[in-house]
């Protein structure tokens, strides 16, 4: 019977032994899971303040206008039936949806489609581009002003609209967009005198700079050397035979924003991925990541920027607003 009971009593030692070693085994291994959760996009890392996320939708053509951010919002895999929508959210407020404008297009047979882009039309509207549904003329989309105070809409051009973006300069009363119509691609004003096509095919994020000129992204600024291959410059058009490069090595890049003349970058720079500020010649890193589509507020103050997390089980969009630092 003593043989018994210290056999016993041995059992159970080593079991309670093998027990804490399993526990062990398991805290570590929770902490290693909560660890990639954090760096692969379950988390909500990034800096800056979050203004909203999500893991099904995607966010894009960010824009600021008055007090609120807008920005169009759609399903975030090409399997999802989620309509594209245009969404405001309020200083302080939280998102809300908000009916997209119908096209001002020539063909009656138009219906209301989704917008495809956003832009700044002045202190207290909001452009939205909204493709033309029909197929006499591929490209062309209906320019629409919004009034953020009341949501009224009105109808201000239909323009030929190769994607990428387009820059309003409100001072001037031009825009500009990537055209069909500059055949290999490129950038041409609308609403203006200028008629040439500039930026040549892989230009892309127009904006409105200071003194109304426009800042871009391409591969060759003007009749300069192009850039290394994979490399773009960020360039600015100040008129026919004016541009001007104002910095090289930008690898992938995923948004421009102007306020004057300091602009905000999303790339790749030196290596380094992440949201940069480009300011009298000096660059600097203001977050790490896979930042895009950016706004800079009217006051120059903040910026937002969507932050594309792609984790080991599902991607997360973010729409961030971070300060802008002072000179």
């Amino acid at each position: 019977m003593r043989a018994y009971t210290m056999a016993m009593t041995l059992a159970r030692s080593v079991s309670g032994r093998r027990m804490l070693g399993v526990v062990a085994r398991l805290i570590v291994a929770g902490g290693l899971l909560v660890g990639l959760a954090a760096v692969s996009g379950c988390g909500t890392g990034g800096s800056g303040e979050e203004v909203t996320g999500s893991t099904k939708l995607a966010f894009y053509s960010v824009t600021w206008v008055d007090d609120s951010i807008f920005f169009l919002e759609s399903g975030a895999d090409a399997d999802s039936d989620s309509a594209t929508a245009l969404v405001r959210v309020r200083a302080g407020g939280r998102p809300e949806r908000i009916a997209v404008a119908p096209p001002s297009c020539h063909n009656p047979e138009d219906v209301d489609t989704s917008a495809s882009a956003l832009v700044a039309l002045g202190q207290h509207d909001l452009g939205q581009v909204v493709p033309c549904s029909d197929s006499v003329e591929p490209g062309r989309a209906a320019l629409v002003r919004m009034n953020v105070r009341d949501d009224s809409t009105t109808p201000v051009v239909t323009i030929d609209y190769d994607g990428w973006g387009v820059a309003w300069a409100a001072d001037a009363g031009i825009g500009y967009a990537r055209a069909h119509s500059c055949g290999g691609g490129g950038i041409r004003a609308f609403m203006g005198s200028e008629v040439e096509c500039f930026g040549g095919a892989e230009a892309r994020f127009p904006v409105a700079a200071a003194n109304g000129g426009v800042v871009y992204l391409t591969t060759r600024c003007g009749t300069g050397h192009p850039e290394p291959s994979g490399t773009y410059a960020v360039c600015r058009h100040d008129g026919p035979g004016l541009d001007s490069t104002l910095r090289h090595g930008v690898r992938n890049p995923r948004g421009l924003a102007a306020h004057g003349d300091r602009l905000a970058v999303a790339g790749e720079i030196d290596g380094k991925t992440g949201l940069w500020l480009l300011d009298g010649g000096k660059v600097r890193r203001l977050a790490v990541g896979d930042y895009r589509d950016l706004a800079v507020a009217p006051d120059g103050g903040n910026i937002a920027a969507v932050l594309r997390d792609e984790g080991l089980f599902s991607t997360r969009w973010s729409l961030r607003v971070l300060s802008m630092p002072p000179r």
